[in-house]
Formats: structure tokens, C-alpha cells, sequence
């Protein structure tokens, strides 16, 4: 059975806190009334990316992120604060194979249910497209135990985050509904399983991009998307190991810095990153933090790609080499067709796309092999977070993406972002020629 390693070691998974869950529960019931849902954003916006980079990455106003936008902000810090705390004590057997053989692990789990329990209290309208199914948590007593390390893993983010203030219970009525069971959390992860179109808006998700940088403690992302019409109009990205100043010159690797940082992005607005630990950033011009000082690593910053860079100057980012998706020899080779010579940074997941978003490099190349198929989380937020920025992400033949056509990407020849138009024509010619 898929869980028997889980059932047959005896490890068991012990969330701090759990003895005082009834206690803290007493404590917070009924103090305010349940939140109201918020009405569905609607915009108009065409899917073509415009040549104004004053359209692309005005100067971020806060007070302009729509409420989707605030709401997919604290879910996504939750789910951050979920991986944090938990990611050191996470242990082999609480890992399942997955088909494309990437690990899942009960924070895949816990952090799809969690988001998508706050996105539909809060924009019940909404529908949610993730990566993840609670069918093998369905499937037998292996897959039920596990089911039960991931809502007891659900319930105590929301509890802490009670406990220490980062939430209170008139930001949503779900907090007033504690402790969850296991049907809730197991159909709130089953809500991720439609197609997106391009008639209805839809939250794309994956709740751990770069599982494996996860695993080995790297970075690692969780990626919230939203699309209205087809078109990808806003993006969060949780980077828990992602520290908030930009990556050393010389630097190969990002080393990991808890609780990392969260960009958010809507189209027209801009792109802005903060520290993860920052109370409600969208919601007023001075955040509060759990830091003793602010630092300029927690103060929100706006995200502007780098609108100079030449295939000269450019810095480039790759996977690490245990990626299904890296292609090391064809990315060095076309840095070098751009007379690229400054250090390459690996980084896993959509990571990239924040740092590409900051400007601490230029390039994002993935090549993937043919018989690989890209899936839409893989790309939604990240690719709300470059444009919002200035950058420009398209397929290997200089097509935009398309996210209406279900839950796979349609594109030739890899996926590229660049942080600017010169760039990436730069880029567009070194893939002709390498051809």
C-alpha cells in the first residue's frame, strides 16, 4: 500500500501544542461575528502583454490590491508559517511517490486544504484549481492515518496563529468553526480538482513548488494564482527559505532564511515583496512584524525587474541537477551564445520568478524533456509576479502562455522568462540559432 511505510514505522507526527487545542479553543470562541464574503473583483483585461512597461510595472499602491489579493496574502503567510514550523520535523515515512516522482508530503496536503478553506470563506465565487487530490487519503487505513497528521496540521497553523496574534477570529468565520475534521480538510483538498477556462475565475495553486528543494531544505515555493477571464491577473508567492535582501554577486545558491519572504502582484497595480512575518502588509502603509527592529529585509519593497539588462550583463538562474525539469548543458550553452559570464544561481521552484521579479538575476530557462508536460500551477503565480514587475515569461518560441486549456500548459520548446523585452528578442535569437 502507498502509506504502509507511514503505518509500519511507529514514527508518529506531534504538532506543538496540541494538548492545549480545547483549552485555546474555549479562549477564542465567540469572540466577533463571522467575516462577509467579499464580492467577485471583476476586470477587463486583455491577455496580451503590453508594450507600456508603465502598464507593467506601475509604482504599487497599497491601498489598490484588490481583496482577493489581501485574502490570498494571509493564506498564503498561514501556509508559510505551516512549512516553517514543521518542515525540520518531517521525517521520510510521512512522504508518498507521486507519478511524476516527486515527494508529497503532509504539508502538500495540509497547505493545499488550508488555502483552500480560506479562499472559499472568503470568495466563496471562486473556484480553485491545485495540484493535489485527497483520493489516496481516502484509499485505506495508511492513507486515513495520514489524513489525520494533515488536518491535526491544519488545525494547529490556525490555533497558533490565534495564539500569537497573527490572526484574530473577525478576520474569517472559519476560525470560529475550530477544530476541522478530517472530511473537511480532505474535501476542502479535493476542491482543487477542476479545469480552468476561460469563462470564470478560477485560484490556480500549487501548495509546494520544488518539493524536492523542500526535502532537502532548499528553496521552495508556495504558489497561489489568480485568473479572471482568462487572462492571469494576480499572483502570491510564499518563499519560507527565500531571505529579504537580494542574492550576493558571487553567490551560487540561496541559502535558506526562515520565514522568508511573499511577493503578491495584480495586473495595473504592480508587484511588492515583505518578510512572511509581516501582519496584513497590503493593509495600511506601516506593517507590524514579530522582529524586534525593522530591518530593511522586512520593510515592503516594490519589485522591479531590471529594464537594462543585455545578454552581456545578464545573470541567469537554473535548476539544480535532480530536476525532472533542468537541461544544464542547453541552459549554459545559450548563456554563453549572450556573452553571459556572471555567476549562474540555482534555485529551485518558482522561486525564480521572485528573484527574477527583485532583479537579483535576469533569466529563467527551463527546459523540460518531451515527454515532460507542464502543468498550470507550475507557472500562474510566478508568471503574475514577473509581468507585474516588467519581466516577460513565454513559451521557447516567444508564445505566451496559455492557462484556459485545463490543467496542462500548451508550449513549444521550454518556458523562458526575461526581465525585459531586449532581453529577452536576446534570448529568442540564441534559441533560433541553437536550433
Amino acid at each position: 500500500a502507498m502509506f504502509a511505510a507511514v503505518a509500519s514505522s511507529g514514527v508518529t507526527f506531534s504538532p506543538p501544542g496540541r494538548r492545549e487545542r480545547a483549552s485555546e479553543k474555549a479562549r477564542i470562541a465567540d469572540r466577533s461575528k463571522p467575516c462577509r464574503a467579499s464580492e467577485r473583483y471583476q476586470v477587463s483585461a486583455s491577455s496580451a502583454i503590453s508594450d507600456s512597461s508603465s502598464e507593467m510595472h506601475p509604482k504599487p499602491d497599497h491601498e489598490s490590491f484588490p481583496p482577493e489579493m489581501r485574502t490570498a496574502v494571509t493564506a498564503t503567510q498561514l501556509a508559510s508559517r505551516l512549512c516553517v514550523a514543521t518542515q525540520s520535523r518531517l521525517v521520510s515515512v510521512d512522504t508518498a511517490s507521486k507519478s511524476d516522482d516527486s515527494p508529497v508530503t503532509v504539508c502538500d496536503f495540509a497547505v493545499q486544504a488550508l488555502i483552500s478553506l480560506w479562499l472559499l470563506e472568503k470568495h466563496p465565487s471562486i473556484k480553485l484549481v491545485a495540484e493535489e487530490t485527497a483520493e489516496a487519503l481516502r484509499a485505506d487505513e495508511d492513507g486515513a492515518a495520514l489524513l489525520e497528521k494533515v488536518t491535526d496540521l491544519v488545525n494547529e497553523t490556525f490555533y497558533l496563529a490565534l495564539a500569537d496574534g497573527f490572526v484574530v477570529t473577525k478576520d474569517c468565520a472559519l476560525l470560529q468553526r475550530l477544530p476541522l475534521t478530517t472530511t473537511q480538510v480532505a474535501t476542502a483538498i479535493d476542491r482543487g480538482a477542476g479545469d480552468p477556462d476561460s469563462k470564470n475565475s478560477f485560484w490556480i495553486l500549487d501548495p509546494i513548488d520544488g518539493t524536492k528543494g523542500f526535502v532537502a531544505g532548499r528553496q521552495y515555493a508556495i504558489a497561489l494564482g489568480l485568473m479572471q477571464g482568462g487572462v492571469i491577473t494576480g499572483g502570491v508567492l510564499g518563499c519560507p527559505n527565500m531571505g529579504g535582501t537580494k542574492i550576493p554577486e558571487n553567490a551560487e545558491v540561496i541559502p535558506p532564511e526562515p520565514p522568508g519572504v511573499v511577493f503578491v502582484a495584480y495586473k495595473g497595480v504592480g508587484c511588492v515583496v515583505f518578510s512572511s512575518d509581516v501582519k496584513k502588509p497590503l493593509d495600511d502603509g506601516k506593517e507590524s512584524t514579530f522582529t524586534s527592529k525593522e530591518t530593511e529585509a522586512t520593510k515592503r519593497k516594490t519589485c522591479t525587474a531590471n529594464a537594462s539588462a543585455t545578454g552581456l550583463s545578464s545573470r541567469y538562474m537554473e535548476s539544480w541537477g535532480d530536476s525532472v525539469v533542468a537541461n544544464g548543458n542547453k541552459t549554459k550553452e545559450l548563456a554563453s551564445k549572450m556573452k553571459s559570464t556572471r555567476t549562474p544561481v540555482k534555485v529551485d521552484s518558482m522561486a525564480k520568478y521572485g528573484a527574477l521579479a527583485r532583479g537579483d538575476a535576469d533569466l529563467y530557462l527551463r527546459f523540460p524533456p518531451i515527454s515532460y508536460r507542464e502543468k498550470v500551477w507550475d507557472h500562474a503565480a510566478g508568471v503574475a509576479i514577473v509581468e507585474a514587475s516588467g519581466g516577460i515569461v513565454t513559451d521557447g518560441e516567444g508564445n505566451a502562455l496559455d492557462f484556459t486549456r485545463g490543467r496542462f500548459l500548451e508550449q513549444n520548446g521550454g518556458i523562458v522568462a526575461a526581465a525585459n523585452r531586449g532581453l529577452h528578442r536576446e534570448l529568442m535569437d540564441a534559441l533560433k540559432e541553437y536550433k
